[in-house]
């Protein structure tokens, strides 16, 4: 039940322009379920459409199984805009209340303090929120929300600026190593993308984090990744001519692409045909061996991978001449604070094409609207990784990502350049480098993707994987950038991959290692030579325990008759008489 305090009509109208729209206390009633309990300023009744999931979205699936969380989420305003949502999540005991209400029937007590913001700054203000949350708590009487006015009215009359600072991309290659680089990848691709990650502030902090990867992305480019409507004409938004090419004029004396004068072909997307190509791509269905034959399959191979291992660590490394790949580095800087030269950010979240760090149950259908093109997902109930029309599932509890097609797998393989280039993430003492390194590490490759995209040749598409690249130009998000040039200043950037280079050997030990390490079907092979070094070592100490046992009773036969023989050869011969 809303609370009775009445906002001036002068409150109300200053709330119109600034960072904080309303704060709420959501609670979860046992008959009623989840509900706003207070809101500042006061909600009119009934609640508009657009807070309606609000209260589903600050308590998250499963809640009660976690004392604390934190929760960011997006809703769409009236206004054609995404609003930003933070929900301090916090559940304590009933007993503990000073000033419990006649309807707590339960043992615990589940709620949480929820802010909607204009402007993403969820790391800038969610410190703050979390300590009025605890203070309110501490208080053990939700009756008391005067605090709440105060706490808005100061952030809102003194806001915060947007700082990267909140998003930890150390962190993210922390956990996920080689896999950050398919992950910053997987979202330039606009795909359906679902994250199942516990707990809910770990799911939120990831997906944020490496969509913050992409310049601008997050402080600018997410006003509309809520909004759904009729699908749009690709073909109108460029407004291009059907007889025209791409042309891309080459300044032979410079070697450098004029953008003054590329033209665009139109491109016809026809839906049938969409449909159809999606039909005749087969899922790969991958069939888990036996553990008997796993083994039996690397007992056959052991000597010849550790043969090829051998070869591998001692052959000279000036077998072949080579660039040292640590040294590969593209050979220009980019002022970061300039960026808007580029006219960034490439609009990976308009509308139809959806970024919801985290949606609740109730908003299951939005995974099914026929006009929504991709999203990146969060979600913690089970039932949203049983829909079919998800291209890919990064969950916690599996090792791999579950990649519904070979195309998009084929997609996101991983080039000998792309794995040259994770080692840069690594510091001489194998530890991952610094925050501002990692951000300037994929802020090169992304410069270099948008440079080998718009002047394509094979070499340099190669190295990124052809087939990411070629599916990477056909996104609407490339394509609307594209039509925002030209850029004059991107001739600067060198259109070829940051890691770009001749083979060496120790290129081959790094897909070596990434098969083994990284793939399912690696790490089966990798546990069953474990597990036939294991069983050979007991199957040698078993042998050896039975050879020294047969060795130590047929030592004692052998002493033993031995004995027996001298006990004969020692007794006195025997006179006839007395053999009678």
């Amino acid at each position: 039940m809303l609370s009775e305090e009445k906002s001036s009509s002068s409150s109300s109208s200053s709330f119109s322009s600034t960072l904080i729209v309303h704060l709420f206390v959501v609670g979860f009633h046992h008959k009623k379920g989840h509900q706003i309990e207070y809101s500042y300023p006061l909600l009119s009744e009934p609640h508009d459409d657009q807070w309606s999931n609000i209260a589903s979205l600050a308590l998250p699936d499963g809640a009660h199984n976690r004392d604390k969380d934190l929760i960011y989420f997006h809703i769409p305003s009236n206004t054609k805009q995404t609003l930003f949502g933070i929900a301090a999540y916090r559940q304590i005991d009933a007993h503990s209340l000073i000033n419990k209400d006649a309807d707590v029937t339960r043992n615990s007590i589940q709620k949480s303090v929820c802010l909607i913001l204009r402007q993403p700054l969820y790391g800038n203000v969610s410190e703050e929120l979390e300590l009025i949350t605890e203070k309110y708590f501490e208080g053990k009487d939700f009756n008391k929300t005067d605090l709440f006015q105060e706490f808005v009215d100061n952030i809102n009359k003194n806001p915060p600026e947007f700082d990267l600072k909140y998003f930890s991309a150390r962190d993210l290659v922390k956990q996920y190593r080689r896999k950050t680089l398919i992950l910053f990848k997987l979202i330039l691709l606009q795909k359906k993308v679902l994250f199942m990650l516990s707990p809910i502030e770990n799911l939120v902090k990831t997906i944020l984090t490496l969509v913050s990867l992409i310049p601008e992305l997050i402080c600018n480019g997410l006003n509309e990744c809520t909004l759904i409507g009729e699908k749009s004409n690709i073909e109108t938004l460029i407004n291009l001519h059907e007889n025209e090419d791409i042309v891309f004029d080459r300044n032979d004396e410079k070697q450098q692409i004029d953008f003054d004068n590329i033209k665009l072909k139109t491109i016809k997307i026809d839906e049938d045909d969409i449909s159809t190509t999606s039909n005749d791509i087969q899922q790969e269905q991958e069939q888990d061996t036996t553990k008997t034959n796993i083994i039996k399959r690397a007992t056959s191979i052991t000597s010849k991978l550790t043969d090829t291992f051998n070869r591998l660590t001692t052959t000279p490394t000036t077998a072949t001449t080579t660039t040292n790949t640590s040294n590969i580095i593209l050979n220009y800087s980019v002022d970061l604070t300039h960026l808007d030269q580029f006219h960034f950010p490439i609009q990976l979240f308009n509308q139809n094409n959806l970024l919801h760090p985290y949606l609740s149950l109730n908003n299951l259908d939005l995974l099914n609207n026929s006009n929504v093109n991709s999203y990146v997902i969060g979600a913690s109930n089970g039932l949203f990784r049983q829909q079919n029309n998800i291209d890919i599932i990064i969950n916690d509890q599996d090792e791999d990502f579950l990649i519904q097609s070979t195309l998009l797998k084929s997609q996101l393989q991983l080039t000998t350049a792309d794995l040259r280039f994770t080692q840069l993430f690594e510091d001489s003492d194998n530890g991952i480098k610094s925050e501002e390194e990692i951000r300037r590490l994929f802020l090169n490759y992304f410069l270099s993707l948008l440079a080998v995209a718009q002047t394509p040749n094979d070499e340099a598409m190669n190295d990124f994987n052809s087939t990411f690249v070629q599916s990477f130009q056909m996104t609407e998000a490339f394509r609307l950038w594209q039509l925002k040039g030209p850029y004059p200043h991107f001739d600067q950037i060198i259109p070829r991959h940051p890691q770009a280079g001749q083979l060496n050997v120790t290129d081959v030990k790094l897909r070596v290692s990434h098969v083994l390490d990284d793939t399912e079907t690696g790490r089966k092979l990798k546990g069953a030579f474990e597990d036939t070094s294991q069983f050979m070592g007991e199957k040698s100490r078993a042998a050896t325990k039975v050879l020294g046992q047969a060795k130590n009773s047929l030592f004692s036969s052998v002493i033993g008759t031995i004995n027996h023989g001298k006990q004969w050869l020692a007794k006195p011969p025997q006179s006839p008489s007395e053999q009678e």
